[in-house]
């Protein structure tokens, strides 16, 4: 890998935002909110140092001439604020840098002192101009060490076969575009992760980031990994209908989990299955697990008018409770939702 160590001005920064690529796999999106920018803004401002931004060269091109390996915040950061769009306002007014004020004013209100200062800051640039995607990866994984990037997020930096087809499904997917479930910080990637997981493994392996990892370092084959894309893919078009049905309140994650492993398995025993009578089955078991979620040792009293349904419920409460993500707990879900959904396939 070939790097090249040099400086470029905020202004050419900004003239060039429209040929530096701010979203490739590896990136997280917009994650800064304003009180961060502003920061970066005023440190400028007053003539601090700022971090090294990373560009990836990508020769030949017809779009873009850089992808932005590291430094994607800081980018947007300078040019929200120079396009006008983010004004220095700061829980505490932000002081006047050499007796002119900045605090909650836009770029084009300040002083053309500071214009030009802000332009003219230089800011340390890092191009890569050779590098496989192997190598892009580690860089940018070491790069965010010190950085809390959540565990989709690194998982999202390895450029392997199996990720992009997940990213390309998290993207293009009808239920992750219907859905209520955020997209920010991968969260649609690692929904999608422990499907293909469970769909790989069953209850046979944990779904904790080191296992997810792993699994994306595993599948390489092309043959298997089209045919989990499109087990997937059979699962979520499921669950899209069942979450209409539900009023779009599958929003959190391992109750996406269980149901797509439920759906998973009627459809492996050649079943189609009934986004009706799932949603209907559903709700009704979600009514009785919040009725008894507080307290579940209600469940198990000997005067209970369904004591297999009951015991059922318990176990899947305190396994929700402990560790969801082993197999274990991924298990004894399984077993409870089976028995409180036992009809939910087509009728032929």
């Amino acid at each position: 890998m070939q790097i090249h160590q040099g400086t470029w001005t905020v202004d050419r920064l900004f003239s060039e935002r429209e040929n530096i690529n701010l979203n490739p796999q590896w990136q997280r999106g917009p994650a800064w909110k304003p009180p961060r920018q502003v920061l970066l803004v005023d440190s400028i401002l007053r003539g601090m140092d700022i971090p090294k931004v990373y560009l990836r060269v990508r020769n030949g091109d017809a779009v873009f001439t850089h992808d932005a390996v590291d430094g994607q915040q800081r980018l947007r950061a300078l040019w929200e604020f120079r396009s006008g769009d983010l004004p220095l306002e700061y829980s505490e007014p932000l002081a006047p840098v050499d007796g002119r004020a900045i605090a909650g004013l836009r770029y084009d209100q300040l002083h053309q002192d500071l214009k030009d200062r802000f332009d003219a800051f230089e800011v340390s640039v890092a191009e890569i101009s050779t590098g496989t995607n192997d190598d892009i990866a580690a860089l940018f994984s070491r790069l965010q060490m010190g950085v809390p990037l959540n565990p989709a997020e690194l998982r999202n930096a390895m450029l392997h076969p199996l990720n992009r087809i997940m990213a390309s499904i998290a993207e293009s997917h009808e239920f992750f575009g219907h859905c209520r479930i955020s997209s920010a910080r991968s969260k649609h990637l690692d929904y999608i992760t422990h499907v293909f997981a469970v769909l790989q493994y069953g209850t046979d392996r944990d779904l904790k980031a080191p296992d997810l990892k792993r699994m994306v370092m595993e599948v390489t084959d092309t043959d298997s990994i089209l045919e989990l894309a499109s087990r997937a893919g059979a699962v979520l078009n499921v669950l899209d209908e069942v979450n209409q049905q539900f009023c779009y309140r599958i929003n959190q994650k391992w109750i996406f989990v269980d149901l797509s492993l439920l759906i998973s398995q009627r459809q492996r025993a050649g079943a189609a299955v009934d986004p009706v009578k799932l949603a209907q089955a559903y709700e009704l078991f979600e009514a009785r697990r919040r009725m008894h979620n507080a307290q579940p040792d209600v469940l198990l009293s000997r005067d209970s008018a369904q004591p297999t349904l009951d015991r059922h419920l318990y176990n899947y409460i305190e396994a929700f409770r402990t560790q969801a993500g082993t197999k274990e707990s991924l298990r004894t879900r399984n077993e409870a939702l089976r028995a409180f959904c036992p009809d939910i396939d087509a009728r032929s």
